[in-house]
């Protein structure tokens, strides 16, 4: 995964956790990266209404030695993306037909899956997928829309034998965590990062020696910060759909990975389970 390629998705992650004159320089930076690489400092710091020093925080904010580095990622990325290749969020207006619905929805999707894609690290993955194969139990905390990706990861798991345990509740969040060991694994997901419940669960869990791996949208958020293993997603958001499909959509990708490679570990046992599984439902079935 080439830097390059996802200095702009890093700043759309970072953008939530910075504070407003950064917000200002990212939404800038994010709106109009051709012109940025040709910006001096002083010319993006009067564009954004803050100072030269603010510009030069930023870039530091994202790892980069300093502007220089900046302008030429940049020039690197939009000489790949010209201008009418390029992909704006689109949203849900009044008066769109249900052709224009239909294609902005699909477009939607299809860059979050891309988006979410470029920034997968295969290390992390590998890590999660491991530390699940040995985990004596597992635990997933999520609320909101993201208690959908919560039960998903649930079901792949536990299909394929692994004890798992969905909590959406933050008292029984709470005691779960509580009662973890060295030998368990800790999920928390949240699309933001910040829920309270899931933060405060996933550090819980953490002291408890568990595991932990997050799976957010947000690399500074403070569910990070409890994790051991981080992975993450990239969506944006959507003033027309709040509890955005998009978001579902990007941690059950991930999920899914985390299942897909849990599961060729131990092929046979996994389709064994599966098959196994798949027959006990036979009979709920009305034909």
């Amino acid at each position: 995964m080439a830097p390059t390629s996802n200095l702009l998705l890093k700043i759309r992650g970072y953008l939530p956790s910075f504070n407003p004159a950064l917000k200002k320089i990212a939404a800038y930076i994010l709106a109009n990266p051709h012109e940025v690489k040709l910006m001096r400092v002083k010319d993006l710091a009067s564009r954004c209404g803050v100072s030269e020093a603010t510009v030069i925080r930023f870039v530091h904010a994202l790892g980069l030695t300093g502007f220089q580095e900046m302008k030429i990622v940049l020039a690197e990325i939009t000489s790949e993306n010209p201008p009418e290749k390029e992909f704006v969020y689109n949203d849900v207006t009044s008066g769109d037909s249900i052709d224009s619905i239909i294609k902005t929805i699909l477009l939607n999707l299809n860059t979050t899956i891309q988006d979410t894609n470029a920034l997968i690290r295969i290390s992390d993955v590998k890590k999660a997928i491991e530390a699940l194969r040995l985990a004596g139990k597992i635990d997933i905390y999520a609320a909101g829309s993201s208690y959908v990706s919560g039960e998903h990861a649930r079901i792949r798991l536990y299909r394929i034998g692994k004890r798992c345990i969905t909590y959406c509740d933050p008292s029984q969040q709470s005691v779960s965590a509580s009662l973890l060991t060295k030998q368990d694994v800790a999920i928390g997901i949240s699309n933001s990062g910040s829920t309270n419940a899931t933060v405060r669960a996933l550090g819980q869990a953490k002291e408890s020696g568990a595991t932990t791996i997050c799976i957010t949208n947000h690399e500074l958020s403070p569910l990070t910060k409890f994790a051991d293993i981080k992975l993450f997603t990239s969506t944006q958001n959507s003033a027309f759909f709040q509890q955005s499909m998009v978001s579902w959509v990007a941690q059950m990708l991930i999920i899914d990975i985390i299942y897909a490679g849990l599961a060729v570990k131990d092929f046979d046992s996994a389709v064994r389970r599966i098959q196994k599984s798949a027959a006990s439902l036979l009979n709920q079935h009305l034909i």
